[in-house]
């Protein structure tokens, strides 16, 4: 529907999609990093036919790979088309994104999923054999193996189409009568087709009914009590209770008084959780790694979402899903550069591999800027694993309630 230049003409991101490349690889790095920034932004909110946009921009613009992150935005576009039903695109981008970086998981992960979309299970568990020894630890990944190895197990096991039903053809022939012969001629009435089926009871009577002692026909499945059941059961009709204080209701564990069968029950947790994460991820302090300094983590803002505790039939299940903006600061002696972290899917069923955005404004102008993105951008700088270590201890405690 959308592709190329042209697309998406009188949008808010005309500004973006429009117009020459840049010359300067200052200014194409920006539009590319902008790019990003907007399709995972709409990704996020479930315009996809927006972000797909968008990431195919970035990589037009950015056909060259100037900082080597190409591979980013075709596994990025992967994720989209595959969202969008696209699965043979997606599967393309996947493909590209790995022969581009081959150390990059999430490539083979995207390169899965479209498998799966596809019905390539036993592909689809290869593929995952090579994510998986790059990211071991990776949950997301093991937990897309269990669901294929399970696909692929009952696909083999699905039942073969069952055998047509035979047809037995009839067909009626005049005698002449004309001649003292039993001779025929040829068939002079339509033939008709009967289909017989194999399962056919032919015992005299209908399936679906039986017959009563009383010699009554009903349907098969009605249950009529007798009268020695009817006795030993008593009299089961709803009655009125007098005395409310001798009605007393008791929990059962993993349930509430109201349902003791334990079926299903949820609890709200969002405010709890909102609290304890602009709690826990603000003031997180981590030496630079790479140089002089201290990045620091400030407060939170534009957190959105929701948490929950579901329980299933005795089982607990800690439900969780926001996005928000953490802002951060590297401080080296008197000045300091400010950046954000835009947590863009920090959720129950991410494993703790959280999709995130680092954000520093001009940040190729000086080499404090180009520091603290790195900071922010990669997930093994010591800011990012402290701040990890923040969001792990948030998990165990919410799995406390």
């Amino acid at each position: 529907m959308f592709g190329g230049d042209a697309a998406l003409p009188f949008s808010r991101h005309s500004d973006v999609l429009h117009g020459p490349v840049p010359t300067d690889p200052t200014e194409l790095n920006n539009l590319v990093a902008e790019l990003k920034r907007r399709g995972n932004a709409a990704f996020q909110q479930k315009a996809l036919e927006e972000a797909e946009v968008l990431y195919s921009r970035a990589i037009t613009v950015n056909e060259r790979d100037p900082l080597g992150n190409q591979h980013i935005f075709l596994a990025n576009r992967s994720a989209a088309r595959c969202s969008m039903g696209k699965a043979a695109l997606a599967l393309e981008d996947a493909e590209a994104c790995v022969a581009l970086d081959a150390t990059y998981a999430k490539g083979f992960f995207r390169q899965a999923q479209a498998l799966v979309k596809l019905g390539r299970f036993k592909e689809a568990l290869a593929v995952l054999d090579s994510a998986k020894a790059l990211e071991p630890s990776n949950k997301s990944m093991a937990t897309l193996y269990t669901k294929v190895q399970e696909m692929a197990k009952k696909e083999k096991e699905a039942p073969a189409a069952p055998a047509p039903k035979k047809v037995v053809t009839r067909v009626e022939v005049a005698q002449s009568s004309s001649t003292a012969s039993a001779s025929t001629k040829a068939p002079t009435a339509a033939s008709s087709t009967a289909v017989v089926d194999d399962d056919a009871e032919i015992v005299g009577h209908v399936r679906g009914y039986k017959k009563l002692a009383d010699g009554r026909v009903t349907t098969f499945f009605n249950n009529e009590l007798t009268e020695e059941a009817k006795q030993l059961i008593g009299d089961i009709a709803p009655k009125k209770v007098e005395d409310l204080d001798k009605v007393q209701i008791k929990s059962v564990d993993g349930g509430s008084a109201w349902n003791q069968g334990n079926t299903f029950e949820e609890k709200d947790m969002t405010s709890w959780a909102k609290g304890k994460l602009q709690t826990i991820v603000s003031g997180v302090s981590a030496p630079l790694g790479t140089g002089e300094g201290v990045v620091i983590s400030l407060e939170v803002s534009n957190l959105e979402g929701d948490a929950s505790i579901a329980v299933v039939r005795g089982a607990k299940r800690y439900i969780f899903d926001f996005t928000f903006t953490l802002a951060c600061t590297l401080k080296q002696g008197e000045s300091s550069v400010a950046g954000e972290l835009k947590f863009l899917d920090l959720s129950s069923d991410c494993g703790g591999d959280y999709d995130v955005e680092a954000v520093v404004p001009s940040r190729y102008q000086s080499e404090a800027r180009k520091a603290l993105h790195a900071a922010l951008n990669s997930p093994s700088s010591p800011f990012r694993k402290a701040l990890a270590e923040q969001l792990a201890k948030f998990v165990v405690e919410y799995h406390t309630f």
